[in-house]
């Protein structure tokens, strides 16, 4: 193993100082990485004192702005060029991060006294989902999952960080959240250190938890935790805002697990993506509730995570998001496109349980989020995919030999009868 960097072993102990529970969480990699105290940090410093001339950015300039296309610049006239064209901090814009905090308070009640750092801006959630491998992963790590799973967890944490993922059935036989099985899975796992991934509004089948669920939830964690295990806790609010059932909570489990164990280590992960209907821009966020010392040597080595990987998220992106959000009309349009998806999930829910289609499918509970996932009674899910495609040109997708999952959120409402009907048709035509 290479020697580490004093700037690593500063930073190493700076965490293990504040927080030996997130110390104890860190990959070797994690434990390796740092910033270097090089030409950025040169830069930074000629920000502050170069008052004269500044010959440290890496950007082009032409009468003291940043150098530029018209025809680019055409394209986005409200916007200065500097928010257009110049790199924006590794960690993200300042007041994006700010703004998003403020946003992440406003919409979970549970977050409002709690304390929890600066969210940081990743080139999207699956950027986020990376950085997290990187600093705490290693090689035979378990990681706890559901069976049912957005795909690309095990494309970053078990194909590529090479994790050992376990998994426990998503649903029990009422069809609710298998909390037995989750616990169960927790106590037959003997590592000291555990990852867990958590994701509501559940893709892909939309599925979302009550309170009572998520302390349930967050009290078979701590349990686990009194244990002595160290615990690291991703949350996956891809989804979060899109509930449609008044009965489910309508905030993020991460305000349950923040302070809930000393061995507990949450992180929130959610953006742009699906919250502001802005899925290209690539605007992720990373959130934790670590003190401030703990907390500083973290965003080190994420600082030099990203330095090593995107440098950071695209400046116009940062910019398009935080002009949004602070526009006067951006609550009402916001709203305006809920009620709409909402309105879609509604009717989604009525059309598939209706008595006409029992005999061909159940339904898993939906509540939230794009998707609704229908359990096969007959036929293969594959060929049902095939046939609707290339026979009828619906897209659906296929998950196992008897899930289908179809996302009614590019659906207009007035076609989802007749999706529903011709999925039906198509597995009666398989019998």
């Amino acid at each position: 193993m290479q020697d580490l960097n004093p700037l690593a072993i500063e930073l190493n102990e700076q965490i293990r100082d504040a927080t030996p529970e997130v110390y104890a969480l860190l990959s070797e990699l994690g434990k390796r990485i740092y910033l270097p105290k090089g030409i950025l940090s040169q830069s930074a410093e000629a920000n502050v004192k170069a008052n004269r001339f500044n010959a440290t950015r890496a950007v082009a300039l032409k009468d003291n702005k940043i150098m530029h296309l018209d025809v680019s610049r055409q394209l986005v006239p409200e916007l200065s060029p500097e928010s257009i064209f110049g790199y924006a901090p590794i960690l993200g814009n300042t007041e994006l991060r700010q703004v998003w905090k403020a946003h992440l308070q406003k919409e979970n009640p549970l977050l409002t006294e709690a304390t929890f750092n600066l969210p940081i801006v990743t080139s999207g959630m699956t950027h986020s989902f990376s950085l997290l491998a990187d600093l705490f992963v290693n090689k035979s790590d378990t990681l706890i999952l559901p069976d049912k799973i957005w795909g690309n967890y095990r494309l970053i944490f078990q194909t590529k960080a090479r994790a050992d993922v376990q998994t426990y059935p998503f649903f029990n036989t009422d069809k609710r959240f298998d909390m037995i099985g989750f616990r169960k899975t927790l106590s037959n796992i003997s590592a000291d250190k555990l990852l867990i991934l958590l994701n509501f509004p559940h893709n892909p089948t939309g599925y979302a938890v009550t309170r009572a669920e998520a302390q349930q939830l967050t009290d078979a964690i701590v349990a686990c935790a009194n244990t002595g295990r160290s615990i690291f806790v991703m949350v996956d609010d891809a989804y979060t805002g899109f509930w449609y059932d008044t009965e489910v909570m309508q905030e993020s489990i991460f305000g349950t697990l923040v302070g809930c164990h000393p061995n507990v280590i949450p992180v929130k992960i959610d953006g742009a993506t699906k919250e502001e209907y802005a899925w290209g821009l690539r605007v992720g966020f990373l959130t934790f509730a670590l003190p401030d010392k703990a907390m500083q040597a973290i965003e080190a080595k994420l600082s030099g995570l990203i330095r090593a990987d995107t440098s950071g998220a695209a400046q116009i992106s940062q910019t398009l998001i935080l002009e949004a959000m602070k526009a006067p009309s951006y609550a009402e349009q916001k709203q305006h496109n809920y009620e709409i998806l909402k309105a879609r999930a509604l009717k989604v829910k009525q059309v598939t349980t209706d008595a006409r289609y029992t005999n061909l499918w159940e339904v898993y509970p939906s509540h939230a989020g794009y998707f609704i996932c229908l359990s096969l009674k007959s036929g293969n899910a594959e060929k049902v995919r095939q046939t609707l495609l290339n026979e009828h040109g619906i897209g659906t997708i296929a998950l196992s030999k008897t899930e289908l999952r179809v996302a009614y959120s590019c659906l207009e409402e007035s076609e989802i009868e007749n999706v529903f009907s011709t999925i039906a048709q198509v597995i009666q035509s398989e019998k």
